[in-house]
């Protein structure tokens, strides 16, 4: 200090210099970049060099491959949801506070170690939401038995699990429902996938409890599996740091689809992605593996084939007991009014996607547009005490081109009707089928809801006014005489690392003590 105060001329020159090089530092910023800087920011960005920005990662998936036809043989795939997207009031943090452009992974098994880096690709491809989906992969080493995400001030061991190596033709991943309660839609899709070759895999936040248990007894008779999928969380982060409540899109649907892409990426030949209200049947050939596998013969290599969807309306009996697929199908009523559509594709060529599609190609691919068939989309479904035709009639669904052409034939329909009657039968199902909902409570609320926050902005072009789609865009009100079936997990605080500290979900189970809710 005494150095100092003999020699003030040469303090107030050095102090002149470092506030001149703040102020051309600043100037040329706002010049190059055309901003705005005010001292706040200069204090955040201050914050921030000192700090580090507070990057806050959720494990979705983390499939460890011991063999793998396109990822290599000791592969690991993880799909993480993170708060990549910053606030645009903090203008200087990007250009001063980069984010990492990598994922530092160790593993260990008996015998040795290994540390590798893996770059990550965004898979959401907006900022609308802060908490994004991202997707990396790395080869290991062979018989893994641990691995852990490392930082700059330590490492955090996470849970890593097989894909699935049972072979299957064709896998459904089935966007995740939430307060659902149309068990009517799941039985026509559950049985159609049956019949032309696919198994069902469904993801699951929360039902009416009957419904549930009705489809974990098509997942005991091997028509299904459904998937506990549970809410992104960062116990002890605060919402301003990274908010999976209000920030997620769609209750992170595309790391859903992507986590199925990934489970089924070694035994399934075709994988397709729907919601539970789109139905796609066969058109061009009998079963789903056929008409895929003819529509890929002598194109390029493809990433996807791309199916537009069309509107219909359905009527369905609100009672279960008079319910019938056979006159479900009879009440198919097309709209003519087109919609964003869903994509199949091979697993070996594709690693990630995001809800309609993955945001790039990968180098050397291309995509087809089907135009031979197209899924039908259940957009409007009256639940009625009578339906119009008699249970005698058999009705053959139109398809929408305003031809004689059907969607399905009445052999087809007749089958899956008593593939329905023979699930009915059996005891346990016959029992839950006399308590399934005959009010459609929580689906009003819903459809209200993401019309008048999201769908009215979206359909009018007004995308400017759109705000993230999180898990809580609705509040549902609990009906009293409406039991439910929620997902829950374990959630643990997590050790802050830097530049990225990582979190997960274990124990995952079903529960009837939380409610119908999004997440």
């Amino acid at each position: 200090m005494r150095g100092f105060c003999r020699r003030p001329k040469k303090v107030f020159v050095l102090v002149f210099i470092v506030l001149f090089v703040v102020w051309l530092f600043v100037t040329i910023i706002e010049f190059s970049f055309g901003l705005t800087v005010t001292t706040d920011d200069l204090i955040a960005t201050g914050k921030t060099l000192r700090n580090g920005r507070q990057l806050k990662a959720f494990i979705t998936s983390s499939y460890y491959y011991p063999i793998s036809k396109s990822l290599g043989d000791n592969a690991l795939a993880l799909v993480l949801s993170i708060n990549l997207v910053r606030n645009p009031a903090n203008q200087l943090e990007h250009i001063l506070s980069p984010d990492p452009s990598e994922l530092i992974i160790m593993a260990q098994n008996a015998s040795s170690s290994i540390i590798v880096s893996a770059p990550y690709v965004r898979v959401t491809p907006h900022e609308v939401c802060q908490v994004i989906t991202i997707f990396a992969t790395v080869q290991l080493i062979s018989n893994v038995k641990s691995i852990s995400m490392l930082g700059d001030n330590g490492m955090a061991e996470i849970p890593f699990a097989m894909p699935s190596y049972t072979k299957r033709d064709v896998v459904v991943c089935t966007s995740p429902l939430f307060v659902s309660e149309q068990w009517q839609n799941f039985l026509l899709a559950v049985h159609i996938y049956r019949k032309f070759g696919a198994h069902m895999n469904l993801y699951l936040i929360s039902s009416v409890t009957s419904f549930y248990e009705l489809m974990k007894e098509y997942e005991r008779e091997g028509y299904m599996t459904v998937q506990p999928w549970v809410k992104v969380d960062f116990p002890g982060v605060p919402k301003t740091t990274a908010d999976p409540f209000n920030q997620i899109e769609f209750r992170n649907q595309a790391a859903s689809q992507t986590d199925c892409l990934l489970q089924f990426k070694e035994s399934a030949r075709f994988v397709t992605f729907l919601d539970l209200d789109d139905v796609l049947i066969p058109k061009i050939a009998p079963t789903y593996a056929e008409e895929f596998q003819k529509l890929m013969d002598g194109k390029k290599k493809l990433a996807y084939i791309f199916y537009h969807k069309e509107n219909y309306d359905a009527v369905v009996a609100r009672d279960s007991s008079r319910f019938s697929l056979k006159k479900m199908f009879g009440s198919l009523e097309c709209k003519h009014k087109r919609e964003t559509g869903k994509i199949v594709v091979d697993p070996r060529n594709l690693n990630y996607t995001w809800i309609h599609f993955p945001p790039i190609l990968p180098n050397g691919l291309e995509k087809y547009e089907v135009t031979e068939n197209v899924i039908t989309h259940l957009k409007t479904i009256v639940w009625t005490d009578d339906q119009e035709q008699s249970g005698r009639i058999l009705i053959e669904p139109l398809y929408f081109d305003n031809s004689t052409a059907k969607i399905i034939s009445s052999k087809d329909i007749l089958s899956i009707e008593k593939d329905l009657r023979r699930m009915i039968r059996k005891p346990r199902i016959r029992k839950i089928f006399a308590k399934l909902p005959n009010i459609h409570y929580f689906t009003d609320l819903v459809v209200k809801c993401y019309n008048d926050r999201y769908y009215r902005y979206h359909y009018s072009g007004r995308l400017g006014d759109i705000k993230c789609p999180g898990p809580q865009l609705c509040g549902f009100i609990q009906h009293p005489k409406i039991k439910c079936t929620h997902v829950t997990a374990t959630h643990i605080p997590m050790e802050t690392l830097y530049p990225i500290t990582y979190y997960y979900a274990t124990d995952a189970y079903f529960t009837s003590d939380i409610g119908c809710y999004a997440h």
